[in-house]
């Protein structure tokens, strides 16, 4: 059939379908043409904008073009600017990506580790920690090409993938370790300007001139670099470029420096004496004067591995991309490729040229080996050391907007962006939390302690990205559709085990800290019970395996005696906007779940199916409303039909799948059977009928106004058990369910053992079904009863037929209904107990429950 529909999408490369026809179903109401109202009948689901749950929701009705077949045609309106506006791989994904891994570690640390380590474990260490973002990169490439990244970047990845909860979890650390890493570049910056500028040059190390000077400068450089971002991110990104190039400068100079240095060409602040070849191929672990600690290989990696971060700068740009699907591919592998190389250029040109002596006593010795001289380094490192700060202290406030304007972080809504607001006004705010988080780290007065930190909550994120790729390539969900195919699942599970098992070596303790707190997050975030429909993947997991074990559970087998448990359907009257006409019965049915099995639920409206099937929606999310009003964990159903009757003898059947099918069914016996129309009596016995013919066990409930509140239990009481005949325990276990839950945990289960058989004595029945109960484990007191006794007849009146006259009619009244239901046997529970004076009385809950359930209470 041709399709109604020749959608034409025209929004470039980050449309969310490029060309081709989108088919779509012909309308019900249109043979000819097509209804805009249709397109709630085309659901395609999207990973790239959690704003819109389909392609249709970004289609604007006052866009349809009319061709000359009379097809309207559509186009998506994207926010994406001119392309003449975008940029392309070089400047707008390599350099950005270049500009934020280079820094501060390169100049002040890189040849500091080389001494201790060696060259060969040194470029281990490098090797060790690129690996790592380079499989990053790989499931980076594969996710960014699969959608557009918002605000937010990897914390954008991870929550609209592995769900809000770990999202927030790891998203927050994540933004407490940018903010801290932007202190372990004012740390840097600190060092710098007093190795270079303020130290005398007869001294070996820089002595401080007063106590706590090197804390003191951190937080007034902290104060001035946070003032102007607060100023505006403007003079930040124009400024990108020129640190950029001034860090290029300066490592182009000091491996000149070097070169001329191996020559004996030029010496720069150095002498012969510091001019030893090979003598840094082996690890010489010495202590650090200025921290007293002694490194070893695990720490140094540590120390290291905030050096390769900053792979997500390229990736965060890819609205502002020519072709993000190349860019940010080409443009984050190449700059981890070629930053690669300059570290182990670095490592290894220090490492064989200059003595270990001199490595260790000059942790500024890239500016005394510079060429042509040391104060261009010198003021590179600290411009350096400022750049890379300021992109810091500019991405850790954004990042934290995003996560705050999620809305599921209730501490965090003073940081979410108000209604009619400016960004720069909510990032404002972030901006004064990021400056008072990132002042404590510069107390500690040296960049080597902090590091550690870092590492960890770089690492967590990148294995969290990983996860991600890894879930959505081994799901083959439909939406998953990279157009980077350069990865593999297994490069992905490879890449999230990598960083957690660095994670493990680096500082295992550490790295168990930094999880428990991710952990705390997670759950508490968890504990708002917020709803966000991103699609993440891990409710895709979720149902793959369920899915999976559903099928793997053959449907023919019988369960063992031992895996039963009760799957309860629950069939209950409803008005017509989804309210319970018998509360009674939801409570009591949510009371027998201690069973741990299955409980659905279903009501049923009169209606046509056609045009009444938003009411049936609405109905039962007011019907899931009371369940949750309740705290009964289960499905609700409304089902729209116009032959309730025959709707429930199929409901009876077909409700749930595979294993997971009703084995029982609860009914709610009329208040009025006999006086009710011949049709419904007959309707009402055919049903039960129904339910006992598919083999279910069938419960009746009559009565009910005074099932307990789960927070009023009975104080004390009985339930009375009615046993016919023997029927394998299921009678037995739903009591003894019940007491387990704590509204009536202190009602003790009395048996009343029917006795049948003329030839049966009491104390025989008595005897067997005490063995019976020990077998079953669940304690009760037996009682056994003639069938004869008036005392079963008035038991019999009691719970199941009150109010028909003398106690032998009410045994004739029961036959009767034996009789008339052809039923092999008939098992009765009754209720005795003293209620507590608190507990609402009959009326109280019979009122008619409201649309909204909380008014119930």
């Amino acid at each position: 059939m041709e399709s109604p529909l020749n959608a034409h999408i025209d929004g470039g490369d980050d449309a969310l379908v490029s060309g081709g026809n989108l088919d779509a179903m012909e309308s019900p109401r249109s043979t000819g043409s097509f209804d805009p109202s249709d397109m709630d009948t085309i659901r395609m689901s999207m990973y790239e904008d959690d704003d819109h749950d389909n392609v249709m929701d970004v289609i604007r009705e006052d866009s349809y073009v009319v061709d000359d077949a009379g097809r309207r045609s559509v186009k998506v309106i994207t926010d994406q600017p001119a392309a003449s506006e975008k940029l392309g791989t070089i400047q707008g994904v390599f350099l950005p990506t270049v500009q934020n891994i280079l820094g501060v570690i390169l100049f002040l640390r890189l040849p500091y580790i080389t001494a201790q380590a060696g060259t060969i474990l040194t470029s281990v260490i490098v090797t060790l920690c690129v690996i790592s973002t380079f499989l990053t990169s790989l499931s980076l490439s594969a996710v960014a090409t699969n959608g557009k990244i918002r605000e937010g970047g990897p914390y954008y990845i991870v929550s609209r993938n592995l769900g809000l909860e770990m999202g927030g979890a790891v998203g927050l650390l994540f933004y407490l370790g940018t903010a801290i890493a932007g202190s372990m570049y004012v740390l840097g910056g600190v060092e710098a300007i007093q190795v270079s500028f303020l130290m005398d040059e007869d001294e070996d190390s820089y002595t401080e001139a007063f106590t706590f000077e090197t804390q003191i400068e951190a937080l007034i450089l902290c104060a001035l670099m946070i003032s102007v971002v607060y100023g505006g991110v403007a003079l930040v990104n124009k400024s990108a470029f020129v640190f950029l190039a001034i860090v290029l400068i300066s490592i182009m100079l000091l491996i000149l420096g070097v070169i001329l240095f191996a020559a004996d060409v030029e010496d720069g602040e150095l002498t012969d004496e510091d001019r030893v070849f090979g003598d840094n191929l082996g690890p010489a672990f010495e202590e650090d004067p200025d921290t007293g600690l002694t490194p070893d290989f695990f720490s140094l990696i540590a120390l290291f591995y905030p050096s390769v971060t900053g792979i997500m700068a390229g990736s965060n740009r890819s609205g502002v991309l020519t072709n993000p699907g190349k860019a940010i591919p080409s443009g984050t592998i190449s700059a981890i490729i070629t930053t690669y190389g300059i570290y182990l250029l670095t490592v290894w040109m220090f490492g064989l040229f200059i003595s270990n002596e001199a490595l260790k006593a000059d942790k500024l010795i890239v500016a005394a080996v510079a060429w042509p001289v040391k104060y261009c380094v010198q003021v590179g490192i600290v411009l350096s050391c400022v750049g890379a700060g300021l992109q810091s202290f500019t991405g850790a406030p954004r990042l934290l907007v995003a996560i705050a304007n999620d809305g599921y972080v209730p501490f965090l809504q003073r940081f979410a962006q108000k209604k009619g607001e400016d960004i720069d006004v909510t990032v404002k705010r972030a901006v004064i939390l990021t400056w008072i988080i990132a002042s404590l780290p510069c107390l500690a007065g040296n960049l080597d302690f902090i590091t550690p930190f870092i590492t960890m909550l770089f690492l967590l994120m990148y294995a969290t990205v990983n996860l991600s790729c890894y879930i959505l390539a081994v799901m083959r969900a439909p939406g998953w559709r990279p157009s980077f195919k350069y990865f593999h699942w297994s490069t992905a599970l490879f890449g999230a085990v990598w960083c957690l098992g660095l994670m493990m070596i680096i500082s295992w303790y550490t790295a168990i800290i930094v999880l428990f707190i991710a952990l705390c997050l997670l759950v508490y975030i968890n504990s708002q019970e917020a709803q966000r429909d991103w699609g993440d993947s891990l409710r895709g997991l979720r149902l793959n395996i369920v899915r999976d074990n559903l099928l793997q559970l053959d449907t023919r087998a019988e369960f063992h005696a031992k895996n039963w448990r009760p799957q309860l359907l629950l069939v209950t009257d409803i008005d017509e906007h989804g309210n319970p006409t018998r509360p009674d019965m939801l409570l009591f049915a949510g009371q027998l779940k201690k069973g741990r099995g299955l409980l659905m639920v279903n009501a049923f409206l009169d209606g046509d199916i056609k045009s009444d099937i938003d009411k049936a929606k609405k109905a039962n999310e007011v019907l899931r409303l009371h369940l949750s009003e309740e705290g009964i964990k289960g499905f609700a159903r409304v089902i729209m039909t116009n032959d309730p009757a025959t709707a429930i003898f199929a409901a009876v059947q077909s409700a749930g799948v595979g294993t997971l099918q009703p084995n029982c069914v609860m009914f709610g016996y009329p208040d009025n059977l006999k006086a009710a129309p011949r049709d419904e009596q007959d309707c009402f016995v055919d049903m039960i009928k129904s339910s006992i013919a598919t083999r279910k066990t069938t419960i009746l409930m009559k009565g009910g106004v005074n099932v307990p509140e789960p927070d009023q239990p009975i104080p004390s009481g009985t339930i009375d058990i009615w046993w016919v005949v023997y029927d394998g325990g299921v009678l037995m276990l739903f009591p003894y369910l019940l007491t387990l839950h704590k509204a009536w945990a202190n009602c003790r289960l009395r048996l009343f053992a029917v006795v049948t058989d003329e030839d049966a004595s009491a104390s025989e029945v008595q005897q067997r079904t005490k063995a019976f109960l020990e077998k079953v484990r669940i304690p009760a007191e037996v009682i056994p009863v003639a069938i004869g006794d008036i005392n079963a007849g008035y038991a019999y009146g009691k719970t199941v037929a009150p109010g028909r006259g003398s106690d032998l009619a009410r045994v004739a009244a029961k036959s009767e209904l034996l009789d008339t239901l052809e039923l092999p046997n008939t098992m009765t529970v009754a209720v005795r107990g003293v209620r507590p004076s608190s507990q609402p009385s009959s009326s109280t809950r019979n009122r008619k429950p409201s649309l909204h359930p909380n008014r119930n209470r």
